[in-house]
């Protein structure tokens, strides 16, 4: 594998581990009745530092270095810790329609968040790339606002329309069928760090 291929990789596994420090954050701020797009009070300093840290090695990625060793073994130190209160978010077996929301949100802020970490790591590597995931921009960021406007109405206590319901439950099948994801992403993210 070329080295340019292997820092590529590299930065995918921190756009899923960023990504996924989103998600844990969304799905709290949800269940307890607060918009999902907005820092909170209650966000656990912990999980903010170890969003942080993610953004900053992001941030300091360049295609030429890639991750030093110590990097790459801190972030499959951070995936295991990210995993794990990912995990404490993932939808029960009887979600209640809160919970169901809130996971609805946390995953479609953490799939425009790894869009948009695709279309960076695009510029980077691939300008065909880009331009790729530049085309799912809006798709994402509509159905944040969307599921955003049915989170605000449960915390308001408002009930869903028939058509809001009929869309939760189609969102509630696709998270069904693919509630392996979670152990399948982070399994890539150690085996994209490790090349």
């Amino acid at each position: 594998m070329e080295i340019a291929e292997r820092h590529q990789w590299q930065l995918n596994a921190l756009t899923f581990l960023y990504a996924y420090t989103q998600y844990v954050l969304v799905h709290e701020r949800v269940m307890a009745g607060l918009p999902p797009e907005k820092p909170a009070e209650l966000d656990k300093p912990r999980m903010l530092r170890l969003a942080k840290v993610v953004d900053d090695m992001i941030l300091d990625f360049r295609k030429e270095d890639g991750l030093t060793d110590l990097e790459r073994r801190r972030v499959i130190r951070l995936a295991r810790e990210i995993k794990s209160h990912v995990r404490e978010k993932w939808p029960p077996r009887e979600p209640s329609l809160t919970e169901w929301i809130a996971s609805a949100a946390a995953h479609f802020y953490c799939e425009e968040h790894i869009n948009n970490g695709y279309v960076r790591m695009g510029r980077v590597f691939d300008p065909d790339m880009a331009d790729r995931f530049l085309e799912r921009v809006e798709f994402c960021r509509g159905q944040t606002v969307t599921i955003t406007k049915y989170a605000n109405k449960v915390a308001d206590g408002e009930q869903l329309t028939f058509g809001e319901t009929n869309q939760l439950e189609v969102w509630k099948e696709d998270a069904i069928a693919h509630l392996d994801n979670l152990d399948s992403d982070f399994g890539d993210i150690k085996m994209y760090v490790e090349f």
